[in-house]
């Protein structure tokens, strides 16, 4: 059975009330509907639970800012002013003692305190917009949420997005590595593992406060606030392929063209000889039917796919 705050202490302070909805849903034990309705229920409740959130952000952009010596900054101290900082700092020290907010990379603040959200299964696409200088397209198993605002703040959760940011509109791209600034343009985000690879198509981007800009053609990989980058890429349209329904390869290995092919199938496509691991694969395939994927490995190199005992395929030497 799922826990949440005791929403029937009308005497409580409602921000302690909020932290406690902010732990119990970091922590997966909050009822969901028991929380909508609680915040629903009062306009206060909805504020007090947004500044909860806030805070928990702002806290953790603060954290991620890079000082002097590279290492990362700690949260700032809260000077005694006012009475409502007083407040959130008693908030947060009642929370941080639960031990369940997790504040990397700045997401769950935005998960709680958003009342947009956007999914897609495998094998979907998909493309949300609600402010016409705004949309994102979903690809396979993705999941994002998103609040208006400026700037807007969009919270990757899971899988791969595009966005397209038109003009005057700044985004906070919020990702398990980081949050990206984005400036009006389109890119392309993906996650791999605690990771999050950004491509600048057009625009520009940076990894939070005062980081390097992120130049179109650019590929920047976040991890833990901090960043990489892959090399210029001549032509980004192997990151953009899945919009169009298909899979670019240039002689990769056959584990990494199925990993890549397995996002989009519910029967995984699996190597059942080890051999096959040393073939390297291109082309250019559709995601939208494995059938043509199986049919090259066929009739190239004589690879036999056969239906698996748990319902995966299965491929061998023919």
């Amino acid at each position: 059975m799922s826990h949440g705050p005791d929403t029937l202490a009308p005497a409580a302070d409602l921000t302690e009330i909020a932290a406690g909805w902010l732990a119990a849903l970091d922590a997966g034990t909050a009822d969901r509907d028991a929380f909508e309705a609680w915040r629903g229920a009062d306009v206060r409740h909805a504020i007090a639970f947004a500044e909860v959130a806030q805070t928990w952000q702002d806290l953790n952009e603060a954290r991620l800012m890079p000082c002097g010596s590279g290492t990362v900054a700690p949260p700032p101290a809260f000077p005694p002013i006012e009475a409502r900082k007083a407040d959130r700092r008693r908030v947060l020290r009642a929370a941080a003692a639960l031990g369940t907010v997790a504040v990397a990379g700045g997401g769950f603040a935005i998960r709680a305190a958003a009342r947009n959200k956007a999914d897609t299964t495998i094998g979907q696409r998909r493309t949300v917009s609600d402010n016409p200088a705004f949309a994102v397209d979903l690809n396979t198993d993705s999941s994002i949420y998103w609040k208006d605002g400026t700037p807007l703040r969009l919270w990757l959760e899971r899988g791969e997005i595009a966005i397209r940011l038109g003009a005057a509109h700044r985004l906070s791209l919020m990702t398990p590595g980081g949050t990206f600034h984005l400036i009006p343009g389109i890119y392309n985000a993906r996650l791999r593992g605690a990771s999050c690879e950004l491509a600048v198509l057009q625009g520009q981007g940076t990894l939070g406060d005062g980081g390097r800009i992120f130049a179109p053609g650019e590929v920047a990989l976040a991890t833990a606030g901090q960043a990489s980058l892959r090399p210029r890429d001549a032509d980004l349209s192997r990151v953009t392929a899945w919009q169009r329904d298909t899979l670019v390869l240039n002689g990769e290995s056959l584990d990494y063209a199925l990993a890549e092919m397995n996002r989009y199938v519910e029967r995984k496509i699996v190597i059942g000889d080890p051999a096959l691991s040393r073939l390297r694969i291109g082309g250019t395939f559709s995601t939208t039917d494995a059938r043509e994927f199986l049919d090259a490995l066929r009739t190239s190199f004589g690879v036999k796919a056969m239906s698996g005992a748990d319902g995966n395929i299965v491929l061998t030497h023919g």
